[in-house]
């Protein structure tokens, strides 16, 4: 094993290292997609789509229950955190076995790409009809008073976020305000203490709500 390692070039060696590590990274998304935790990372499932938004999310997934932007239409997008692993794990593994078997550096890359491509298009469809197999058309939110969620994009004391809850036996991804007037950051566990309008909830953490 040692003597094949030390007979690869370094672009080689650097596209099997990247293989090794995307491919960790592309499992624990679609496991966290399964099982739902990404309600604790970093993905990609948003307002009108699935595009990332910079908050707690992994796995880009959903808890399958596959997530639902209530109150928005389900879009294709194809540039999301998914997407983009999976582009970095196939092109990774393709560029590592072409120069493998001999391929010119270039042609290497370039045929790569496209397998690389062709992986962020496949993720980006699959995601979006699951999602569309899932809509649930006009969901009432006010059966979600007092739904236990976690706080999806950070709330600000003087603004509204995103929740993901359960509406209707449905995955949500709900605006949100916060019912103490305190910030709440991604993550943290809350129940909705009422219902502001047809799109947006107010929500209190899971601890104080216990309290009272």
């Amino acid at each position: 094993m040692e003597a094949w390692w030390e007979a690869l070039t370094a672009l080689n060696k650097g596209f099997f290292l990247a293989a090794l590590f995307f491919s960790v990274l592309f499992v624990w998304q679609i496991v966290s997609m399964l099982i739902g935790l990404d309600m604790h990372g970093n993905g990609d499932a948003g307002h009108g789509g699935f595009a990332g938004h910079g908050h707690a999310d992994v796995g880009g997934g959903d808890s399958h229950h596959v997530d639902h932007e209530l109150g928005g239409e389900v879009t294709f997008t194809l540039v999301s955190v998914r997407s983009m692993i999976a582009f970095a794990t196939l092109f990774s593994w393709a560029g590592a076995l072409y120069l493998f078997t001999g391929t010119s550096p270039i042609l290497a890359i370039s045929l790569a790409a496209g397998w690389g491509l062709a992986a962020m298009f496949g993720v980006s469809f699959l995601v979006y009809k699951l999602l569309k197999l899932q809509e649930v058309g006009t969901v009432s939110l006010w059966t979600a008073t007092g739904e236990e969620g976690f706080v999806y994009m950070d709330i600000p004391a003087d603004g509204a976020g995103k929740v993901r809850i359960k509406v209707g036996g449905v995955v949500s991804f709900v605006d949100a305000r916060s019912g103490g007037g305190a910030p709440l950051k991604a993550g943290t566990p809350v129940l909705v203490s009422r219902v502001i309008d047809s799109r947006t909830v107010e929500v209190v953490p899971f601890d104080s709500f216990q309290g009272e």
